[in-house]
């Protein structure tokens, strides 16, 4: 089985394992990997936050478990930076990527019909394929807040005229150069963007509310335990 992160919308932030949404739905997971379109949509003041896939590691005794982490964020800023750069991107693309401009509508679409108050990253899958102390995990959640907070930065960065910010971030995807648009540096933003040879997806695709891991509301939860 693929290591995965996972995209959920929910109706809280959650502060321990068993602290349930009222309402959650999955969005979309990703191998081996955490998609741009991920990190735009965390983007929305994303912060530290408890992992709802898991409740400490196996074995591990009650009361001394490891704490596990994962982001919440604020769904409708960071779906407002999606739909910009969606926009941008399609005007720039126009008859030359008709699979990603297909892709980018159905993502909305998706979104639209997904929408709640907050988001939630799962990124324990990943991490823990490198890391297994608490101290550890927790750095590399902190370390993917920052990418996420990086991705904002760069979209609300582009200018407002669209094709002005097409010029600027199909440059950014070609070559790094240490200023706030390097988010975009290595991006492919044609119909092979989320090819599984590339280590830095687009993530216009795959979007699902069923995902590996569905995870308990506030009512399933205290109906199973």
């Amino acid at each position: 089985m693929a290591n995965r992160s996972y995209l959920y919308s929910l109706s809280n932030q959650p502060t321990a394992y068993a602290d349930r949404p009222e309402t959650i739905s999955g969005l979309s997971e990703w191998p081996y990997g955490i998609p741009f379109s991920y990190r735009l949509l965390m983007s929305g003041n994303p912060q530290l936050c408890a992992s709802l896939i898991s409740d400490g590691f196996s074995g591990e005794p009650e009361g001394n478990k490891t704490r596990l982490y994962a982001i919440s964020s604020d769904f409708e800023t960071g779906f407002a930076r999606l739909n910009k750069f969606f926009s941008i991107l399609n005007t720039l693309v126009t008859n030359e990527a008709p699979q990603l401009i297909a892709e980018m509508k159905e993502a909305i679409q998706f979104l639209e019909a997904h929408r709640d108050r907050y988001l939630l990253l799962e990124t324990i899958e990943l991490d823990t394929m490198t890391e297994s102390e608490e101290t550890k995990l927790r750095a590399c959640v902190e370390d993917e807040i920052n990418n996420c907070l990086l991705a904002g930065a760069a979209v609300d960065a582009l200018p407002d005229n669209v094709i002005e910010a097409g010029d600027i971030l199909k440059k950014a995807t070609q070559q790094q150069s240490n200023s706030q648009f390097d988010a975009f540096y290595g991006l492919r933003l044609d119909d092979d963007c989320d090819d599984a040879r590339f280590d830095y997806p687009l993530g216009a695709s795959q979007w699902s509310d069923i995902l590996y891991f569905s995870l308990w509301n506030r009512a399933e939860f205290d109906a199973n335990n």
